[in-house]
């Protein structure tokens, strides 16, 4: 088991999560405390997961709940900058981010069904 801060999705999960928290910081009041306090807890929520699938045996519970998360963050997201929280360059970095936190999730997943097969089998 790689540590997990040294896995590239759980720097990216980082990352982006403490980018959205400096983002949060500049919402307007009346986003910060709902929208922005949702988005942070999706985040927070994203980064757990990656962390405790690494160290999990079944690691897909713990990558589903990555994926779900991920959609939960892309609907705020697209909220965010309807609602001008967030302006064009945020939302595209952001969104940017989140696609590949995405693809390693994805490609984590795949290889952990897999190998969950293999056992399995054997």
């Amino acid at each position: 088991m790689a540590r997990s801060k040294h896995l590239k999705i759980y720097q990216d999960a980082y990352h982006f999560t403490r980018e959205l928290y400096r983002i949060k910081l500049k919402l307007p009041k009346a986003l910060k405390y709902d929208l922005g306090e949702q988005i942070s807890s999706s985040a927070l929520r994203m980064l757990k997961g990656v962390v405790v699938a690494n160290g999990s045996k079944n690691k897909n519970s713990s990558l589903q709940v990555v994926t779900l998360e991920i959609e939960v963050i892309w609907v705020f997201l697209r909220m965010l900058l309807d609602l001008q929280g967030i302006s064009k360059g945020e939302f595209n970095l952001l969104s940017e981010r989140l696609v590949e936190i995405s693809k390693q999730n994805n490609n984590w997943r795949s290889w952990a069904k897999k190998v969950d097969t293999a056992v399995e089998i054997v």
